[in-house]
């Protein structure tokens, strides 16, 4: 089943071993992506190793940095421009800063904000404004989602990462806050809550058994694939657990 058959996706953080499996799952359910990346050079190189030649036409890399909401805003517009509406935002990008909060500085606190808040902030508002200017597609049951990638210590913070759980915690209630306040107009928003992923950078910090119960790359794509079509729109400002297996 192509859950993304005709609609348009800004896709933020391609370029990483998730971005990318996101990438290629949003292209494989038949959507066109508006690839973000803070180099337009890494963007093409994400489409050109991820996808083939019949499925790199769906994709369009755009450079923006995130921390400049001019540069985010043009990235909506040139979505719009293109493509002719936005029916979905994915944003796996971000910065942390991880410092233990007896060594934390006011500085470090800033820096997570701006590398979490701001960056979804400036993101999704032209985002959701650009979604509210446009019809509903014919059959749809919402006019536009929204997904963020946030993480397990945005509610219960690991030791040493107290600030970067805070800017976590932050992008959730940006989230939640958009699906209340925009419920009655079609927009759908949530986070997805990602526990441990096994990526190669995860084998350094994860003890075996704790990297064989994370969830994998694809696992996430396909959680961010769903979340971002028309099919997902029965969950909103939601806080969506994809827990890594996590139960204890």
């Amino acid at each position: 089943m192509m859950q993304l058959e005709g609609d348009v996706v800004v896709l933020a953080g391609a370029t990483g071993r998730v971005g990318g499996a996101t990438l290629s799952t949003l292209v494989r359910h038949g959507a066109q992506v508006l690839v973000l990346s803070r180099s337009v050079e890494r963007a093409q190189t994400a489409i050109d190793e991820l996808l083939d030649d019949a499925e790199a036409v769906a994709a369009l890399p755009f450079a923006a940095d995130l921390n400049d909401p001019d540069q985010a805003a043009a990235a909506i517009d040139a979505c719009v421009e293109r493509f002719g509406r936005i029916d979905a935002c994915v944003s796996l990008a971000g910065d942390s800063t991880v410092t233990p909060l007896v060594d934390s500085t006011l500085d470090d606190l800033r820096a997570n904000l701006r590398g979490f808040v701001e960056t979804a902030y400036n993101l999704t508002m032209p985002a959701l404004r650009a979604m509210l200017k446009q019809p509903y597609r014919d059959g749809a049951r919402s006019r536009g989602r929204i997904v963020v990638v946030t993480a397990g210590s945005s509610k219960q913070p690991a030791p040493g990462r107290g600030l970067f759980g805070a800017a976590k915690a932050g992008v959730n209630v940006l989230m939640q806050a958009i699906a209340r306040e925009h419920k009655g107009d079609g927009i759908v928003a949530n986070a997805l809550v990602l526990g441990g992923v096994a990526t190669a950078a995860a084998r350094s910090y994860l003890n075996a058994e704790d990297f064989g119960a994370a969830a994998t790359p694809q696992e996430v794509a396909d959680a961010l694939a769903f979340l971002a079509s028309d099919h997902g729109s029965g969950v909103n400002g939601a806080l969506v657990d994809l827990n890594a297996r996590e139960v204890d």
